[in-house]
């Protein structure tokens, strides 16, 4: 595949800003008593959402 490399970079990098949503978004608003279930809500799909898209940008192993 021609692409193989950069399509694993930019997995990666979804899956890094999933982490970092889910990290400020998630826990910063429940430490600040912040978050209400619309904003939860919000932020769980979007997460789920870069996560799925990361998946499947990320090619997969070789077997041979």
């Amino acid at each position: 595949m021609r692409h193989e490399d950069r399509r694993k970079e930019l997995g990666k990098m979804l899956m890094d800003v999933a982490k970092y949503l889910a990290t400020v978004g998630l826990i910063g608003s429940v430490l600040t008593n912040s978050l209400n279930i619309y904003g939860g809500i919000t932020i769980t799909v979007i997460i789920i959402a870069l996560v799925l898209i990361a998946f499947y940008t990320i090619p997969p192993k070789k077997e041979g």
